[in-house]
């Protein structure tokens, strides 16, 4: 399990705390690893080190059973200086594990928002380059650190054997682990087609290990709402590790470590353990489906993005994270690209509509009734119908309808009917929509939950 830094909590976690944060991780919630995180966000770079050293002091031996993985900017898409010195720091911890401890406390860093080769192969190659340099001149036995591409898009995920085919050219037989991220692929394509996308590529890794000669060992990025995956979500998790098996790692996000209690988040956990590298279901013949969702879901969305924004201004950051509004996601639409908000802004922002944002796929799943085609997406996604039930108790058709009109409403009431949901509203959270909008609005909101985002 890996505990990361995510802002999909109530609760404010600023980035001095989260030093301390990572031995409780290792500690209290048993995470092997701790992924401190640079993309978009104000962690300062001696985080790492930091960490070395109080869990050191602490008789804490990382390095062994628990490890540092930093995520770097992705050097395209933010200051090329700042993923250098989250390389630089990363070695310097390690420098300073091995010193202490006679260990390597980061043994991998993690390259978001990959989508081709080229920048995952620089940043492989400076890292051996500074590791090098280390090793020289202080002597030390420092072993090169591995490369993570995290695959945050889902026409980029089902592309995945390329990939891995040219980084095993680079490591050999080393085994490889891809991280399949959930989230800001749901904000490009909606909840059907990223979810079908992630299952497909690990129903395709046992074939894909047959070819190249390499094992594969997949983590996933997934949080608490139904939207962003709901391997965290203590109501739909037993049941997520089934959808999604054939994992070896699964993100541990900070709702479920901080807005649940620690019963809940047992369940949580172990669910993960207990379904960790079972494996996988056979998914195949989706791609139509991904495509069609897609479509859908974009054209959708494209009808609200001025009311969306206007709600995501209210949404506020619960990490020390820059401003989606300067690194925000690109969202295309026919008359070019809209920065949107990050998942995780973005998936409180349709809760503060009164509409749980997997129910933009809802005008996908009618055409595919009408078509006698959802059998097929519900064979492939077995979990979709109880994820439909648990996000209709957020689901409000008079604060919707404000937001959204009532053409939105209908039609999210007639894929229920397909689906087979009855809405199971909640009076104290329909109170709480009903109330004005405010920053303070919304943290109550995901309180209840027991999620922001």
């Amino acid at each position: 399990m890996m505990c990361t830094q995510h802002p999909d909590t109530t609760v404010k976690i600023t980035a001095g705390e989260e030093v301390d944060e990572a031995l409780v991780d290792y500690t209290a919630y048993g995470c092997e690893e701790v992924m401190v995180d640079y993309e978009g966000k104000t962690t300062p770079y001696s985080q790492p080190k930091e960490i070395v050293m109080k869990a050191y002091a602490a008789g804490l031996k990382i390095g062994e059973r628990f490890f540092v993985t930093p995520r770097l900017p992705n050097p395209k898409l933010e200051d090329f200086d700042r993923a250098m010195l989250v390389l630089e720091a990363a070695i310097v911890a390690n420098y300073f594990s091995i010193k202490y401890m006679g260990t390597q406390a980061v043994r991998w860093v993690v390259l978001p928002m990959v989508e081709d080769l080229d920048t995952v192969l620089l940043v492989g190659r400076m890292l051996r380059k500074k590791v090098q340099i280390y090793r020289e001149e202080t002597g030390l036995d420092m072993s090169d650190i591995d490369v993570i591409p995290l695959i945050e898009d889902a026409y980029a995920q089902l592309k995945f054997m390329a990939l891995i085919a040219e980084i095993a050219k680079e490591r050999g037989k080393r085994p490889i682990r891809l991280f399949l991220g959930k989230s800001d692929s749901a904000v490009k394509y909606g909840h059907i087609a990223s979810a079908l996308a992630i299952a497909a590529v690990l129903s395709s890794v046992k074939r894909a290990e047959e070819e190249l000669g390499v094992k594969i060992h997949p983590i996933l990025g997934m949080g608490s709402p139904p939207f962003r995956g709901a391997l965290n979500n203590y109501a739909l998790a037993h049941l997520e590790v089934l959808q999604y098996s054939g994992y070896h790692t699964a993100t541990i996000q900070s709702a479920v470590r901080y807005d649940v209690s620690y019963d809940d988040y047992a369940k949580v956990r172990d669910s993960i353990l207990n379904a960790c590298c079972v494996s996988p279901r056979r998914v195949e013949g989706v791609e139509s489906h991904i495509g069609e969702a897609a479509a859908s879901y974009k054209a959708l969305v494209a009808k609200y993005i001025d009311v969306l924004l206007e709600v995501a201004r209210l949404v506020p950051s619960t990490r020390d994270r820059v401003s989606w509004k300067v690194y925000g996601r690109q969202f295309l639409t026919q008359d070019g690209a809209v920065n949107m908000p990050r998942a995780i802004v973005y998936t409180a922002a349709w809760y503060a509509m009164g509409a749980p944002p997997i129910f933009l796929d809802a005008p996908y799943v009618v055409k595919l009734a009408r078509e006698d085609k959802l059998d097929e997406v519900l064979k492939a996604l077995p979990t979709l119908k109880k994820e439909w039930e648990y996000d209709s108790e957020f689901f409000d058709e008079e604060v919707a309808a404000k937001y959204l009109g009532e053409e939105f409403v209908k039609v999210v009431r007639e894929a229920m009917d397909y689906i087979g949901v009855s809405p199971r509203g909640s009076v104290a959270y329909r109170a709480l929509l009903r109330m004005p909008r405010s920053e303070p609005n919304i943290i109550a909101l995901g309180k209840y939950r027991k999620f922001l985002g």
